[in-house]
């Protein structure tokens, strides 16, 4: 009796014991554990040195699903409740958060379009949607490819043209257009175009790397946005074959209705956009590719078509010295960008350096970061102006904001609003034309930034500092009468820098962390006292007590004589509100 009684008890042990490990299984399941555990084990194939960033990969795609999975949720409780306040007021937050940020994407403002189990494909909104000051580039979108290791990206086509950029990894494209088919290797550094309605497809061919593919979308249908076409496909991704009828179908391949159902229809392949290759499948697509990566001599433009990638980082920099190298491609050197007028180029800019200030006269910017960290500031008239109600009323304030992979901070100044994001793996940013823009590399590592200029077409590169300095070539007399101070000290300012392009960051200009911090102390307590000053005379203009005003100037004036700031730092202001002024 005793006996049967403990093997019961012990039957009902296992019998929870399971259930709880099943419970357990579901939920690692449901929440992408079976997909973290195979990315860590991919990460223990990689080299050493590179599992620390893998292994972070992973743990940030794991973090953006389960956010996807909670905003899902989040919809569908709003549908059932019907409430449309929330629903206005959840969009008019994200709208003052753009609002903030007009210019600045960091990783999370990328929309997966495609997902599957070996890669995606994410792309920013269409930009006149995130911001009116951003009309001029509606045509354009901005999207990045991830394929994991020994993948295939099934064929499809667009109703956009694609500039792409290699940031990482290596592979092998196929393009068929007008009957033509062409196959090549692509590597990092690597350009190539995939015109609005050519059949596309590529593959990973490394079995360790991710490839990453940041690319440009020319939109020529709809302004801003484009489509997937997948003829090949099934179930998933959906073949648009299966939507003709059935009659049209058979007519068209001649075959029955059985055999069409298991090519195009839900019997079809469902494994997603990007599935897995074996090794033999890699080595077939790589034997049918041809090397890339042809000089800027051949063919001579325009006198034949540049089929194929080009090889951007192969080609000597047009900028380059200890802080930094700039490689350029456009339509004179890559004749495939000729029909876009679009530029593609990449800068890296060394550890504690920074790009010199300068404009563009006619293209917008738009930067991916591909490596590295750092900071970009840009400065914008037009958000200044759209923001003047507030501004009046916290004029000489500052606001920062501070997130978990950007920050962002706003400064009014001269009329002018001065925008300052932190940059990071993944962030997108947006200069427009005639804006001044520096960026900045941090001191721990170099900044790698791919960009795209739109509108290239005449464009002239503008340099604020250095060697290329535009002000240097002011004559003596416009010197003299748009600085307060005599013609030599002014270009003894503007001659200071011989670097052309690239300069010693603010970082390594201060010579160490101790004399940058109290550099920057002394500027936040001029700043303080500046800020003091314009509210003092908002008071004495309320109250009309402008004897007071006139004494404190002359007092401030005499303080300027005896212990104030120098004419250097006096003529050093100036030359940076012409800058600006120019615009």
């Amino acid at each position: 009796m005793v006996s049967a009684k403990i093997v019961l008890l012990l039957a009902t042990l296992l019998c929870a014991g399971a259930a709880l490990a099943s419970s357990w299984e579901d939920h690692d399941h449901g929440h992408g554990g079976h997909k973290s555990w195979r990315c860590a084990r991919r990460c223990e194939d990689s080299p050493w040195h590179q599992r620390a960033r893998c292994v972070e990969q992973c743990r940030e795609e794991e973090r953006e699903k389960q956010q996807e999975e909670q905003g899902g949720r989040h919809e569908h409780e709003h549908d059932h409740r019907g409430d449309r306040r929330g629903e206005g007021s959840s969009g008019d937050e994200r709208e003052q958060e753009q609002g903030r940020r007009p210019y600045v994407f960091d990783r999370r403002s990328f929309r997966r379009v495609v997902r599957s189990e070996q890669g995606s494909v994410r792309a920013l909104r269409p930009f006149h949607e995130a911001s009116k000051l951003l009309r001029g580039i509606r045509n354009y979108r901005v999207a990045v490819l991830e394929a994991n290791p020994r993948s295939f990206v099934v064929p499809s086509h667009t109703d956009a043209h694609c500039i792409c950029y290699v940031v990482q990894g290596e592979g092998v494209v196929t393009t068929i257009e007008n009957g033509e088919r062409r196959s090549y290797t692509i590597k990092e550094g690597h350009i190539f175009v995939a015109p609005a309605g050519a059949i596309t497809y590529l593959a990973n061919t490394d079995g360790r790397k991710k490839l990453v593919i940041a690319k440009i979308l020319h939109t020529i249908s709809v302004p801003g946005e484009f489509q997937f076409f997948f003829g090949p496909g099934g179930r998933n991704p959906e073949s648009f074959l299966s939507s003709f009828s059935k009659s049209i179908q058979r007519a068209a391949y001649k075959t029955s209705s059985d055999r069409l159902e298991r090519l195009f229809g839900k019997r079809g392949q469902d494994k997603g956009v990007i599935v897995r290759a074996t090794e033999e499948q890699i080595r077939e697509l790589q034997r049918h590719a041809s090397e890339g990566g042809h000089g800027p001599h051949w063919p001579l433009p325009p006198f034949g078509e540049s089929h194929g990638p080009y090889s951007l980082l192969d080609q000597r920099p047009s900028i380059g010295n200890q802080h930094g190298q700039l490689y350029e491609a456009d339509a004179r050197s890559f004749h495939d960008l000729a029909d876009h007028d679009v530029s593609v180029s990449f800068t890296n800019i060394t550890a504690g350096s920074m790009s010199a200030p300068l404009f563009n006269t006619r293209s917008f910017k738009i930067s991916y970061v591909a490596k590295g960290e750092g900071s970009a500031e840009i400065v914008c008239p037009h958000h200044h102006q759209s923001q003047g109600g507030e501004r009046e009323r916290g004029k000489g304030r500052r606001r920062s904001e501070e997130e978990e992979g950007s920050e962002e901070e706003e400064e009014a100044g001269q009329g002018y609003h001065t925008i300052r994001a932190r940059l990071s793996p993944g962030t997108a940013f947006v200069v427009p034309v005639g804006h001044p823009f520096v960026a900045v590399a941090s001191r721990d590592s170099n900044l790698e930034l791919v960009c795209f200029e739109i509108h290239t077409e005449k464009n002239e590169k503008v340099f604020l500092a250095g060697a290329d300095n535009v002000l240097k070539k002011l004559d003596r007399v416009a010197k003299a009468l748009s600085f307060a101070a005599k013609a030599e000290e002014v270009d003894e300012v503007l001659g200071a820098r011989h670097e052309k392009g690239f300069l010693p960051g603010p970082e390594e200009e201060r010579g160490g962390r101790h004399g940058g911090r109290e550099e920057r102390e002394q500027e936040e307590e001029r700043e303080r006292r500046h800020g003091g000053r314009e509210e003092r005379e908002k008071e004495e203009e309320r109250h009309g007590r402008h004897g007071g005003r006139e004494e404190r100037e002359q007092e401030e004036e005499r303080e300027g004589r005896h212990g104030g700031r120098g004419r250097r730092e006096e003529v050093v202001e100036t030359l940076l509100r012409m800058a600006t002024a120019r615009m």
